[in-house]
């Protein structure tokens, strides 16, 4: 009788361990996915919702700046470039090769497009939970794209980016 409440319980642990790891994991997913919706609903609220809070402090993120950036910037790309159904895979690296458990990178493949679009994904020490660093999405965007993505950013008004591990860059 022992034994079998041991194995009972031992077996409840095992599954409740699994199920937490398992919620922990797919956090990232689950941000991603929040944050891709926005974009091609063209949901500003959402997508400022999910910058993290160093990037609105120190890099003046806003939400004008948000809805000019998509715009003028992100929603032609979206249409010409990554319209949604052409996404065919989402590819998460490894935290190994990101560099911190703290940080997500994504890969979105989309059929005919030979770069993916690029999203990094932070969880800030604050405990705000996952988050979007939106300037360096357009950063990275913008990079992928052209080469320098600085006159673009610029162009759109930005002059610092937040980085996905919580510092931030000026811009040329």
């Amino acid at each position: 009788m022992m034994r079998r409440k041991l194995w009972i319980t031992s077996v409840i642990l095992e599954i409740t361990l699994v199920g937490v790891w398992w919620w922990v994991w797919q956090a990232p997913y689950r941000t991603l996915t929040t944050f891709v919706n926005a974009l091609y609903a063209g949901d500003i609220k959402t997508i400022y919702e999910l910058t993290p809070v160093h990037e609105r402090e120190q890099t003046g993120v806003n939400m004008e700046l948000v809805e000019r950036t998509y715009r003028q910037f992100l929603k032609p790309l979206l249409d010409q470039h990554y319209p949604r159904e052409k996404l065919v895979r989402i590819q998460r690296e490894s935290s190994k090769n990101v560099g911190s458990r703290r940080q997500a990178l994504f890969y979105l493949w989309f059929r005919d497009e030979r770069y993916p679009l690029v999203i990094y994904l932070c969880h800030p020490p604050d405990r705000q939970g996952w988050r979007v660093p939106f300037s360096y999405f357009v950063w990275l965007t913008a990079k992928g794209l052209y080469g320098n993505p600085t006159p673009i950013m610029h162009q759109l008004g930005y002059e610092k980016v937040a980085t996905a591990d919580g510092g931030t860059f000026w811009l040329q």
